[in-house]
């Protein structure tokens, strides 16, 4: 019998699968849910050669697939006549006529109801194809997530010399791109009210098309009482960080703990280890694993299963964008959590109630040793925790927002 289920375009600058990192959770996690109601056709991108082989799971769930790669550096080099012209480089670099020409096909061919897009600059392909002429418009609803224009206005901000100039103009441009796109968008989609709102504030028109469809959670697999081997050694206190250490924000945070905190943590605690946990660290982070103390995992197969044998989890943000994934992960595992006041942006968790926001190197200091010291405090604010994420931050509960949108 044939698939009555309407046809639905789902475009990600990244393969979503496996659910891993950051923006791979928000977009497996999406398109998951999206399959249950329409024939999904699949556009997307990869630039790690370990994602090939995750490539037959992915096609095994969605009625179609298409995967450009992007292989550094020989990426920018194709992209740069692109940003000579004026697009942002974030935006060139997905750039593929190989996509193009399977989305005409996929148009032609299943006349998709709607195009849902994970982060801005991918977005393009929604906005700029699949204008037909007469009949129904396909809904166009654009997830940015974060406001990316912000982001390198915030790299700016701690650059200088050329690579001030390069995120400087990468604000302006990208910022140009968002107004652009949101003209053409049926809905704009932001991870909080925050993001929302400082959207709204730059945009010149169409503010009324900003929504905000928040993270959840997959509180299956960061549930605490699933049990594990601990997936490191030491007998010491573990602190862990989670995400993509090739992310420039993960980078300034365990680079800014390891050399500012972690040090008088092992003073007061002798034999503590920092986990930093998460696919492909750079040169600086691998650095950071000469540490004493300090260990650098790479991509590992369970995320959750280092924060299950850590003693606490720390998310030092000091350039944040809309609401960390990393944070709600401990949270969902009933982990005491020590946070930046950036990396709480868009959590509805109280310091002192559900974790506890450090800003100053002694303020870290003092959060981390007390938690692992008292553990009765830490086990009070981790089951705070977890009783916010399984009330607030299920990721059906946020899909709801999306599901009446679309119908």
């Amino acid at each position: 019998m044939a698939d009555a289920r309407p046809a639905l375009v789902f475009l990600c600058q990244r393969l979503p699968y496996p659910p891993i990192k950051g923006e791979r959770i928000t977009s497996f996690n999406l398109l998951r849910h999206l399959t249950r109601h329409y024939r999904v056709f699949v556009g997307t991108f990869i630039d790690d050669r370990a994602d090939r082989l995750e490539v037959a799971k992915l096609r095994a769930m969605v009625e179609g697939l298409h995967v450009d790669e992007i292989a550094k550096p020989w990426a920018y080099a194709r992209a740069f006549p692109r940003w000579v012209m004026g697009e942002p480089i974030s935006f060139a670099l997905f750039r593929s006529s190989r996509l193009d020409r399977w989305l005409d096909e996929v148009e032609a061919r299943d006349k998709p109801v709607a195009i849902v897009t994970h982060s801005s600059n991918i977005s393009a392909y929604a906005v700029d194809k699949f204008a037909r002429d007469g009949g129904a418009q396909p809904r166009r609803f654009l997830h940015f997530a974060d406001v990316d224009s912000e982001k390198f206005v915030a790299y700016a901000g701690r650059s200088s010399g050329l690579s001030k100039w390069i995120f400087a103009s990468e604000a302006r441009r990208v910022r140009r791109e968002e107004r652009r796109l949101t003209a053409g968008a049926d809905a704009v989609a932001f991870v909080s009210d925050e993001e929302a709102d400082l959207f709204r504030s730059v945009l010149l028109e169409h503010r009324d098309r900003v929504v905000t469809l928040p993270n959840g959670v997959d509180t299956e697999t960061f549930d605490p009482e699933r049990r594990s081997d601990p997936p490191f050694q030491g007998q010491g206190a573990a602190f862990a960080f989670t995400g993509a250490m090739d992310y420039l924000p993960n980078i300034d945070a365990v680079t800014w703990f390891a050399n500012e905190v972690f040090p008088s943590i092992r003073q007061v605690l002798p034999g503590a280890q920092f986990l930093i946990v998460g696919s492909k660290p750079t040169a600086e982070v691998r650095k950071l694993g000469g540490l004493p103390g300090v260990l650098v995992t790479g991509r590992v197969p369970s995320v959750a299963a280092y924060l299950a044998h850590a003693q606490v989890a720390v998310a030092p943000l000091r350039i944040a964008r809309g609401i960390q994934n990393k944070v709600l992960e401990a949270m969902a595992m009933a982990m005491p959590t020590v946070v930046s006041s950036g990396a709480l942006t868009g959590i509805r968790a109280r310091s002192g109630e559900h974790l506890v926001c450090a800003e100053t190197p002694q303020e870290w200091v003092a959060a981390c040793v007390k938690l692992v010291r008292d553990r009765d405090e830490a086990a009070r604010l981790g089951q705070a925790a977890r009783k916010l994420v399984l009330d607030e931050y299920t990721w059906e509960a946020q899909f709801a927002r999306l599901d009446a949108f679309l119908r």
